[in-house]
């Protein structure tokens, strides 16, 4: 069909022999082309969070513990020494609750990172916050940094309270609306992430309605990933109903008028409409990941602890992998971690999950590979394949807007001219 013919396909190489299964893939910076540079900065304040949501991944959201000016300092710097400085970068504040630091640690660590970073690239800053915290003092700050805000609601009170808890066991829903309403009184547009499960499913329209109501314009849909100590989605089994989901925000989302875009359909008509670029390695094009290319992403912790890939492993368990730990900030540069035995067993398990991808799926030429801390939380092993997470946040919307595409000429065209705008990236809940 016409739509399929623009669309470019990724050739699936044979199968993987026994020895480049166990082979060694060493890394130089060197070998890529173009060079590596620095996307997104995940800086960690805290790990404390002011709430308790049953479905929270991350293993010390008691600790208080903050991370320092001079940590945020190294952490830039780092980068520059690296060379892993390109024309923009994004810095995303996230991890517990950001907001349960004092706002003048904020007004600091903008000014740190302008003085280190800025004469060399364009520094963003976003937010990811569960809103309960926001105040006027909160929106003049935002306001003062032009920083980007995400607030994290599942949507009307009944799902919402559901799961996201305090941590005495109240409901926070109407903390959240009482957040949201501060940044619409100081005109502070901001996106929405909700976490979905098979009750949402069931509600799809007053889903999607809740999120109109409360003015949002970009909604991302996570799930309830099995990850770190949370060891059950609620999605397995469901994924029919969550088929059924998808469809209907996308029949919701495309009507004509519509001010709500969801993110994953929005991420898969940017695709089709402009093919994910490739990066040189071993002689070979690879589709772009920053969870699968070594620092293109970079999570660093409130004490100076650093890891690449994908940002919910830094800190988990692993005896293997010494809990994802690759060095820290106020010791060690990021490529010289990349001289560990530790990095190279990482790597080498990312690069075998990323060829068995390529090998077994028609979707890897869209998105280069997954998410390691899925394939390592729901198949055991970072050198897998197919998850869960592949299906929900991936293959099942990108398959219904494909199919609604090859019917609909119109919208393609659409879409191929430009009229999408990129989807943002977070995927925090």
């Amino acid at each position: 069909m016409e739509t399929a013919s623009r669309i470019r396909w990724f050739r699936r190489r044979a199968p993987a022999s026994r020895s480049s299964a166990a082979a060694v893939y060493r890394f130089d910076p060197a070998d890529f082309s173009p060079a590596i540079r620095t996307r997104l900065l995940i800086l960690q304040p805290t790990p404390f969070c002011n709430i308790d949501c049953d479905y929270c991944y991350l293993p010390e959201r008691d600790s208080t513990a903050c991370m320092s000016l001079a940590t945020v300092r190294c952490a830039a710097e780092r980068l520059r020494a690296d060379e892993l400085v390109g024309p923009e970068l994004t810095v995303v504040w996230h991890a517990g609750e950001p907001l349960t630091m004092p706002p003048a640690f904020f007004d600091d660590a903008v000014a740190v990172l302008r003085e280190v970073l800025g004469p060399w690239c364009d520094v963003t800053h976003s937010i990811q916050t569960n809103a309960t915290l926001i105040d006027d003092e909160w929106c003049e700050l935002f306001k003062r940094h032009g920083i980007r805000i995400g607030v994290s609601v599942d949507g009307p009170a009944g799902l919402h309270d559901a799961h996201r808890r305090t941590r005495t066991g109240r409901g926070t829903h109407e903390r959240v609306l009482r957040g949201m309403a501060r940044l619409r009184a100081h005109g502070i547009e901001f996106h929405a992430i909700a976490v979905v499960t098979p009750a949402s499913f069931a509600q799809a329209d007053a889903f999607y309605d809740f999120f109109i109501e409360q003015g949002v314009s970009e909604l991302g849909c996570n799930y309830d990933e099995a990850e770190g100590g949370y060891e059950h989605s609620s999605l397995a089994g469901q994924e029919p109903a969550h088929a059924a989901f998808v469809a209907r925000l996308l029949e919701r989302s495309s009507a004509g008028g519509s001010p709500l875009r969801v993110r994953e359909l929005a991420l898969a008509l940017h695709l089709i409409a402009q093919p994910i670029p490739t990066y040189r390695w071993q002689g070979q094009d690879w589709p772009e990941n920053a969870q699968t290319l070594p620092f293109a992403l970079i999570t660093v912790a409130h004490n100076g602890d650093f890891s690449s890939f994908s940002p919910e492993l830094l800190g988990q368990p692993s005896a293997e992998f010494g809990n994802f730990i690759l060095g820290n900030v106020a010791t060690e540069g990021y490529f010289d971690s990349a001289r560990s035995e530790r990095f190279e067993r990482l790597w080498c398990a990312i690069v075998r999950g990323t060829r068995e991808c390529e090998r077994s799926c028609a979707h890897y030429g869209f998105c280069g590979g997954g998410a390691p801390v899925n394939k390592l939380y729901e198949n055991g092993d970072l050198a897998s394949g197919e998850t869960l997470y592949c299906r929900t946040m991936f293959k099942r919307p990108f398959d219904a807007v494909l199919k609604r595409l090859e019917r609909d000429h119109t919208a393609f065209e659409a879409v191929s001219s430009g009229a999408l705008r990129e989807p943002f990236e977070q995927e925090c809940q």
